[in-house]
């Protein structure tokens, strides 16, 4: 399996004393495992990870489906996926993009992760608004995941938790994992 990494993402430091190479792979329905018994996972030392070890479903709250409230651009968004779709969305329609924001009140809105997912093509982009899109995406998704992380204390916590480890989302069978730099990178700053 070839692994891509992603392009928008930045290198993470190194913490002196830490085995160089440990791996934690995560997705939205990732099994409750302590870190290093996951698929493809290695952990030079286990015992590092207690911590994130007992918290429960600790790989999902890594996910951008996580239901974790927080306010990016003056609005409140369920999920990170949820400010991603409005980002995308509001290129062609800003009015069809706040129906994302909690405070619209749709249904929409208060769904989770999977409900915001399924209204990617809720409109389409012409090809220039495919390249401006192409040229914005990954700044949305960093801000809308600093944003959760650093909203809420025990998600921060957890990310923490993971320490210098890669972090590596699993995007489905028969697709490789990638590397999510930029949530390690996050993950540097918020534990400045």
């Amino acid at each position: 399996m070839v692994a891509r990494h992603a392009e928008w993402s930045y290198p993470s430091r190194s913490v002196p004393g830490m085995t160089e190479g440990d791996r934690l792979y995560f997705f939205s329905g990732s099994a409750d495992l302590p870190p290093g018994r996951g698929v493809h996972e290695r952990v030079a030392d286990a015992s590092r990870y207690t911590v994130l070890a007992g918290v429960r479903h600790w790989r999902r709250m890594l996910s951008k489906f996580w239901v974790a409230d927080f306010t990016l651009g003056g609005h409140t968004y369920r999920t990170v996926e949820h400010a991603f779709q409005a980002a995308k969305i509001a290129i062609v329609d800003p009015g069809l993009a706040e129906r994302f924001a909690l405070n619209s009140g749709t249904e929409l809105a208060s769904g989770d992760g999977l409900a915001a997912r399924k209204q990617r093509k809720l409109v389409l982009l012409d090809t220039a608004k495919l390249r401006r899109w192409d040229q914005r995406k990954h700044v949305v998704m960093r801000e809308a995941m600093h944003a959760k992380f650093s909203q809420h204390e025990p998600l921060r916590q957890v990310l923490l938790a993971t320490l210098p480890a890669e972090l590596w989302h699993g995007t489905g069978r028969g697709q490789p994992p990638t590397r999510i730099r930029d949530l390690e990178t996050i993950r540097d700053r918020l534990g400045r």
